[in-house]
């Protein structure tokens, strides 16, 4: 929750048990934050927060916060049920456990957790997934990929509903221009949600966003709407060399309403990423009726249907041809927004929360 963003990760995790919290106003919950809560971060009367911060970052730091830190501090709280999120929890309490997971990246090296925390998940998950008594997912993708971890999940695994907030929403003309001013200086852009992380194939965008430039001869800018982490240093460090960085607009430490707006103003969606569980920058782009470029991925089909254009992963090419496509052909852009989404998705994630708490207490 530390690090849950509305570019980043759609902070979908944080909006989900915070409306929980406050769906049941008779029960106690209690956090456990491995840092310094954020001031973002605001909870119901009946959330309690401890900080408890690890002995360092290696591997076996977080093998004894979890094991020895956590079971420890919980013991005064007498808590009747644990819930874990990014698929871990702690096999030495007794407490009986559910896992929420909204997705399995960190198994093909994949997350945005640094590269130690995905190993260490790599190698316990079986053992966690095991321990839970259920497990709650945000998409059929992740349920899909549990089952095919272990087809005794079955019976544990829950797909909680789809929710996107109620600030995504196609924009008039006025509020569209207003919005392209304040963001891209009045010009048309591709949007690209998401931390500048090679997860998210940033890289291979901007080879795309270059080759279509030289085509197009066009003023068109590339918007990047995410945090600049660590682990995309050298990201940082090609673009300072890119040779149409001045059309390549980043914004970091966007509010939800700010990236509604952002969002529901944007020529087209690219969706870079290929391993998220929840592609929840295409959800928000059928929300303001934007249409969705994505890398080809089983994810990124559930969430896009027939409402996206895909691309080959291996083809920077495939990518500039469709943007330099969608760009031209307006009729294409039409038909795309008159498709109707495979998934049929709610206008807040309360429905979801109702769902985890009946994961919770079943």
């Amino acid at each position: 929750m530390r690090k849950d963003m509305p570019a980043d990760t759609g902070q979908v995790v944080t909006d989900i048990i915070i409306a929980m919290c406050r769906q049941q106003p008779g029960h106690q919950f209690v956090f456990f934050f491995d840092g310094e809560v954020p001031a973002r971060l605001t909870f119901p009367s009946n959330v309690t927060t401890v900080v408890l911060p690890p002995k360092g970052n290696k591997a076996w730091h977080l093998y004894w916060w979890l094991e020895w830190q956590l079971p420890r501090a919980m013991k005064p709280f007498r808590p009747d049920v644990y819930l874990g999120l990014d698929g871990m929890l702690p096999l030495r309490s007794k407490i009986p456990a559910v896992l929420l997971i909204r997705d399995l990246s960190f198994l093909k090296d994949a997350g945005l957790q640094p590269y130690r925390q995905q190993q260490f998940m790599k190698k316990h998950i079986a053992r966690y997934l095991v321990r839970a008594q259920r497990i709650a997912v945000l998409s059929g993708t992740a349920a899909d990929e549990l089952q095919r971890l272990s087809p005794a999940l079955e019976s544990k695994v829950a797909q909680l509903e789809t929710g996107v907030s109620r600030l995504y929403q196609p924009l008039e003309w006025e509020a569209r221009e207003a919005a392209k001013k304040e963001f891209s200086g009045g010009v048309e852009y591709f949007l690209v949600t998401g931390s500048v992380h090679p997860r998210n194939n940033i890289i291979p965008v901007f080879k795309a966003f270059s080759a279509l430039k030289k085509r197009q001869r066009t003023n068109l800018k590339l918007v990047i709407a995410g945090q600049a982490v660590t682990a995309g240093a050298e990201i940082q460090a090609a673009l300072q060399s890119f040779k149409f960085r001045q059309d390549v607009v980043m914004l970091e430490n966007l509010d939800e309403a700010a990236l509604a707006r952002l969002t529901g103003a944007a020529y087209a969606v690219i969706y870079p990423a290929r391993f998220d569980g929840l592609p929840y920058p295409i959800y928000t782009a059928q929300r303001c009726k934007v249409p969705v470029i994505a890398l080809e991925g089983v994810a990124a089909r559930e969430a896009g249907g027939d409402t996206a254009l895909y691309t080959d992963p291996a083809n920077v090419d495939d990518l500039a041809e469709k943007m330099s496509l969608l760009y031209k052909d307006e009729q294409l852009r039409s038909r795309l927004l008159a498709m109707d989404s495979p998934v049929k998705t709610r206008d807040s994630w309360e429905q979801a929360a109702e769902g985890l708490w009946s994961v919770l207490v079943s």
